[in-house]
């Protein structure tokens, strides 16, 4: 089993845990690190995740690659092979992940990100149909 934690700056990581609730049910699968909300030092709770891994693989996303809660991750996986740290977190990929069923492996997580990349979607030109009726045709 995947074991997963969200760390980020503010209230982004209870936020996407709240998103995951809302859409699956299953906003419990994840360990949420709200950092400089308050005074508390967020650094032991990072080690914490990661000592109780038990050989489990761990995913931990962060909000901002070379932001000081990434920085502090990375300081702490070093020399663990079985977690992964993605960065630029959004919630199609933290979707993805909690709802894959098998163990991550790098080569899937590289394949579900591809998938969970940002869209630009703009309005069509032509004269299509975008009632909510036409939705689900």
């Amino acid at each position: 089993m995947n074991k997963i934690l969200i760390a980020s700056h503010g209230h982004l990581a209870s936020g996407v845990q709240s998103s995951l609730e809302i859409l699956t049910g299953m906003g419990n699968k994840v360990t949420v690190i709200d950092a400089y909300v308050d005074d508390h030092d967020y650094v032991p709770d990072i080690k914490k995740f990661i000592d109780e891994l038990d050989g489990q693989t761990g995913i931990i996303f962060t909000d901002l690659f070379g932001g000081s809660v990434n920085q502090k991750v990375m300081l702490e996986v070093a020399d663990h092979e079985n977690v992964f740290v993605i960065t630029g977190t959004n919630l199609p990929i933290v979707l993805s992940v909690v709802l894959e069923g098998e163990e991550i492996t790098k080569a899937k997580l590289e394949e579900l990100i591809a998938a969970s990349q940002v869209q630009l979607v703009e309005e069509p030109k032509d004269d299509t149909d975008l009632s909510d009726d036409s939705f689900l045709e």
